[in-house]
């Protein structure tokens, strides 16, 4: 279990740094906030997930996991609305584009290299 969450947190951390980048993200400090918002929220997400799986024996139902990262997107909105210095988009909305494009690349990432292997 320790192994996906340090393979899930290093994949969206490198997903969300590069789309904050992309999205015009160029502070430290921000890069530095946006790793910091992913440690308080990604490992807690995971674990909740991976719990599930292991208790009901199968990948946790679509809107479950739609709330529970509804949750991550508000939380981190607060968090980025209160200390980020990037304004070029709203911080709930950046904090869902992060979080879309991480959940989704990250899938297919999984997916790619559970074909592969």
């Amino acid at each position: 279990m320790i192994e996906s969450l340090i393979i899930s947190f290093t994949l969206t951390l490198f997903i969300e740094i590069s789309a904050g980048a992309a999205l015009g993200v160029r502070t430290k400090r921000d890069f530095l906030l946006i790793a910091l918002v992913n440690l308080v929220t990604n490992p807690l997400l995971v674990q909740i997930l991976n719990t599930l799986s292991y208790l009901f024996n199968r990948r946790p139902v679509w809107y479950l996991i739609l709330i529970l990262e509804a949750t991550v997107v508000i939380v981190e909105g607060l968090l980025y609305r209160n200390r980020l210095n990037y304004k070029k988009i709203n911080p709930f909305i950046f904090s869902l584009i992060l979080n879309t494009i991480s959940y989704f690349g990250g899938s297919f990432i999984y997916e790619v290299f559970t074909k592969i292997s």
